[in-house]
């Protein structure tokens, strides 16, 4: 459910800027490519790395793959392009492997078949990590078994019209393949791509592994990718991660992006971030924070952005002030689940507008709980009796207050003090977000 005003009068700041600054572009020709078209340097800087969640029969997160987001290399592009695309994904997780994987869950990484052939493997290789590879011949094949009697875990691709990795099959621990492929018997576990619907999952053995547009949130009919620029992918996938993901995966997502970090710093300094000391990097205010905080102030991020405008400064207070309305509301006897479920629904009514994207697309790529779902879906639930209070507060509907505090059997002086402490407690996120 969303506000008809998402954006309340009592929080106003500046007004939402449209125009479009002419930015000089720079076109960069790559080397090696005969008759190739000139690359754009924007194109090359709009990429970003994160992670896809895998999910198991019973929709835990059981895995992460790290991906390469933006303007990607297609399939038919130069190898040359392709190749930076790969660089710049095994650069960022050189950078996650130098600073330590821990005990995260296992992180996929999609390789090429050449660089079966390199010492990156073995330079990099962690116990945590699974590499995906393609396998197109025997040789191929026996390097891949090579690294894996070397201590390496490797998942190659199943491909029909090959039979080298199906007559291998039994010899893997991991075995990739798409969902619209049917169902091999082997010991390995399988990781199935491009699941589109939850009906799929039943076609499929109970210890497998999941991905794809039911989870994302891309899948057809709606917003398409070319129309997200990078930073609201970018501040799509921290708040994913921020909701689902562990301390340990968000302190790898500023790793890989930095340049959001000194932003989660100063809003975790802020009396938002309630730390008894200030931080002094991203790692110490997430341990500091704790997993509960760290996620919230994370997500608090994800509305803002690294670079945060006066709209999205805005729709970031409005959040915060609703989250914890309504948080108070569920201690003060409020039908909600819980506080933490009231708070997370009043700080995501604001995300489809913060974010730009449709509410549908948002829940799936959120993996939000049903109550979360159905209450920002407009759908008759205790959370979104809430949510229409604290919308009531914001447009000042004495009426409405009225018939909500009897409906919810709290008094009228009650709420307004409640939403008086969210607002005042939410504006003094302003300072951070400038």
């Amino acid at each position: 459910m969303s506000s008809n005003n998402p954006q309340p009068s009592r929080i106003v700041g500046g007004g939402v800027s449209t125009g479009e600054s002419e930015q000089p572009t720079v076109v960069t020709q790559m080397l090696g490519v005969d008759n190739a078209a000139p690359v754009r340097e924007e194109t090359l800087r709009a990429r970003f790395l994160s992670f896809d969640p895998l999910f198991d029969a019973a929709s835990q997160l059981v895995a992460n793959q790290l991906v390469l987001r933006g303007r990607t290399a297609r399939p038919d592009s130069p190898p040359e392009l392709r190749r930076m695309d790969e660089d710049m994904l095994l650069t960022g997780l050189f950078s996650l492997v130098q600073g330590g994987l821990g005990k995260e869950l296992p992180l996929l990484v999609q390789i090429s078949s050449e660089l079966l052939f390199s010492d990156l493997l073995q330079q990099l290789n962690d116990p945590k990590l699974i590499w995906v590879v393609d396998l197109d011949n025997e040789q191929q094949l026996a390097r891949a078994l090579a690294l894996q009697d070397a201590g390496l875990t490797l998942c190659p691709r199943l491909n029909r019209g090959n039979p080298v990795v199906f007559d291998s099959a039994p010899a893997w621990r991991y075995v990739a393949c798409h969902a619209d492929e049917k169902p091999i018997r082997t010991p390995a576990r399988l990781v199935v791509d491009g699941v589109r619907h939850s009906k799929v999952q039943a076609q499929w053995p109970d210890d497998a592994w999941f991905k794809g547009g039911f989870f994302s949130g891309d899948t057809a009919g709606e917003t398409p990718p070319a129309a997200i620029s990078r930073e609201q992918a970018l501040q799509l996938d921290l708040l994913a991660i921020a909701l689902r993901g562990s301390t340990d995966t968000l302190a790898q997502f500023f790793r890989l992006n930095p340049d959001m970090a000194p932003r989660l710093l100063a809003i975790a300094n802020a009396p938002a971030g309630g730390l008894s000391r200030p931080a002094e990097s991203v790692a110490h205010a997430l341990i500091m924070l704790g997993p509960q905080r760290a996620g919230r102030v994370a997500a608090l991020l994800a509305l803002a952005g690294s670079q945060p405008s006066d709209a999205s400064r805005q729709f970031t207070v409005a959040a915060l002030t609703r989250a914890l309305f309504m948080g108070k509301i569920t201690r003060l006897g409020g039908p909600a689940e819980n506080a933490a479920t009231a708070f997370e629904t009043g700080l995501l009514s604001i995300a489809p507008h913060a974010l730009g994207v449709p509410i549908e697309t948002l829940v799936r790529k959120l993996g939000l709980a049903p109550s979360s779902a159905r209450a920002l879906s407009a759908e008759p639930t205790p959370e979104g009796r809430i949510l229409k209070l604290a919308q009531a507060c914001e447009q000042n509907d004495s009426d409405a207050l009225a018939a909500y505090a009897q409906q919810l059997k709290i008094p009228l002086h009650q709420i307004s003090v409640a939403y008086l402490d969210a607002l005042i407690a939410a504006s003094a996120l302003d300072a951070a977000l400038h």
